[in-house]
């Protein structure tokens, strides 16, 4: 092994100067989400075996792709860097992403980000740092360390770097969850403009216009680029379902079910954990809007029960907790709930996650789903401001307030449904729904007058959507 340097100051143990080279060409199909990353890392690993970033590399994606037997190869993959760092065969960055993948195994992201952090205030163009650390803090409901930590390395990159464009679509996307929509759609267009392929970026804009409540809009910008993104991994998928977000709220039913079938689901023998939150996600939402979704939770079990045993992301389990309590496998729903509590009970970062609101939610997915809406809403009254720390987006963890609001309507707490849908009228002045529910709440609470003004609402906005 030599030490090689390539144009961005990084330094790497490698064969040849050409595993260096063809490291560079997966990371960029890393950060574009490039159906071919895994092929990348394969003929890198055939070229070059031993070379340690690539090793590493190997060990993330199975961190990353998430699951028992993906975690299991991350440990033998870790297992084979730790005695070239024992042997001192790593350069000091080699060895800082070596500790970064045992913490990660060992379930310590709160430790494997600040090593990741560490990385970039000495190598701050290490896009596989900065991208593992930056979805760390999206998955600890952290909207301002992902800010931060973006914009403390902008100064360090050009803006003809080939990857610049990534690194704006990713502050874009934090600029938004912070509430800075202004600036987040005008940094996130420049980076469509600069690379219109770069799915994150446009994910990031649709973001913006969805809190906007610019449905209409939204369409628009997605279905303008659809031809780019459509082109990534299965990260499209999550598209296609803020697509449905969209027509969610202008009452397209029979669109949002056509793209489920024909999109959301397509691919689910991949396993990709975000097909499943996707998918379970859109399909209780339809349920709230009063929708029959038919059999479509049962197409999600076989995934789900895969999983029942994973310890990657509290966030992600409850998502698979979804489809096995709307289908009523008990056996299953029971062993996952096992699983979740054993994990409460660990010393990892996910365990303290579970410990301050993930179980409060576990127990009120299958609480709702036994009809025991009282107890349920309880649970997600008493978590309701903790639920960021089960990271996520803004956007994706609004079904929990969703969930909430529906307890409190069906488990005899109309004051408090009144009080929670009056908030989300406010938030979300723009949603026929909202103030058809907001009607309804004050109907059962006998406010006669601000129902029928809700409903006044909701049939404007309506009419607006349909002026024929």
């Amino acid at each position: 092994m030599n030490i090689f340097h390539d144009e961005d100051g990084l330094d790497f143990s490698a064969s040849s100067e050409s595993s260096v080279r063809q490291y560079r060409v997966l990371v960029e199909a890393f950060m574009g989400y490039r159906p071919q990353t895994g092929g990348e890392l394969k003929c890198l690993l055939e070229a070059d075996p031993q070379m340690p970033m690539a090793l590493c590399m190997k060990g993330y994606f199975g961190k990353m792709m998430g699951g028992v037997k993906n975690a299991e190869r991350a440990r033998i993959l870790l297992g084979a860097l730790q005695p070239l760092k024992t042997g001192q065969a790593l350069t000091c960055r080699e060895a800082w992403h070596t500790d970064a993948l045992e913490a990660w195994c060992l379930g310590r992201l709160d430790d494997a980000a600040l090593i990741w952090e560490k990385i970039l205030v000495h190598y701050p163009r290490d896009c596989v740092a900065l991208r593992l650390v930056y979805f760390n803090h999206f998955y600890s409901g952290d909207s301002r360390r992902m800010r931060d930590t973006v914009a403390r390395v902008m100064s360090r990159w050009e803006d003809d770097h080939p990857l610049y464009g990534y690194l704006l679509g990713m502050y874009s996307f934090a600029l938004e969850e912070c509430g800075d929509l202004d600036q987040a759609e005008k940094i996130g267009r420049r980076a469509v403009e600069i690379n219109p392929e770069d799915s994150w970026s446009v994910h990031a804009v649709a973001h913006v216009l969805e809190t906007r409540q610019q449905h209409e809009a939204g369409i628009g910008w997605l279905k303008g680029l659809e031809a780019d993104w459509s082109t990534v991994n299965n990260f499209r998928f999550h598209l296609y379902w803020h697509q449905c977000l969209y027509h969610l709220e202008r009452g397209e039913f029979g669109i949002i079910l056509d793209i489920y079938d024909r999109l959301l689901v397509s691919d689910l023998g991949s396993e990709f954990y975000l097909d499943v939150c996707n998918a379970a996600s859109l399909l209780w939402r339809l349920e709230l809007y009063g929708v029959d979704v038919g059999e479509r939770w049962h197409t999600l079990l076989d995934v789900s029960r895969g999983h029942v045993q994973d310890r990657d992301l509290v966030f992600v389990s409850l998502h698979y907790l979804m489809p096995l309590a709307a289908a009523g496998t008990h056996d299953d729903v029971r062993a996952l709930v096992a699983n979740l509590e054993d994990w409460e009970n660990a010393e990892e970062t996910q365990s303290t996650v579970l410990r301050s609101v993930g179980m409060d939610v576990a127990h009120a997915v299958c609480l709702m789903r036994e009809g025991e809406y009282d107890r349920a809403y309880r649970r997600l009254s008493s978590a309701r401001y903790r639920t960021d720390l089960i990271g996520g987006s803004h956007a994706q963890r609004d079904l929990f307030a969703l969930l909430m609001l529906d307890c409190a309507r069906r488990g005899g707490h109309g004051l408090e449904a009144e009080g929670l849908l009056a908030e989300r009228v406010a938030l979300r002045p723009h949603s026929g729904w909202n103030w058809l529910q907001y009607s309804g709440a004050l109907q059962e609470n006998g406010r006669r007058e601000a129902a029928e003004n809700a409903t006044r609402q909701a049939e404007l906005l309506t009419c607006a959507l349909n002026p024929s």
